[in-house]
């Protein structure tokens, strides 16, 4: 899933829960919403997966915070 494409727009898509960001018209864009809202992305095996906050938390605890590093 990850950042899902339909024709012209860019979804992002938590690969463990499914859910969903606005629409995007750019992937760049759609890679900077899921900055935004704090979306991890994790590399498991050589496969990278995204996470929304709440399944990351699930997952391998509190995320850092590395605003303003």
């Amino acid at each position: 899933m990850s950042i899902q494409r339909f024709g012209k727009v860019f979804i992002p898509t938590c690969d463990h829960c499914g859910v969903e960001l606005p629409c995007e018209y750019d992937f760049d864009d759609a890679v900077n919403a899921k900055k935004i809202e704090w979306w991890k992305s994790v590399n498991e095996g050589g496969f990278w997966y995204d996470y929304c906050p709440e399944c990351y938390e699930k997952m391998y605890g509190p995320a850092a915070d590395f605003e303003g590093v």
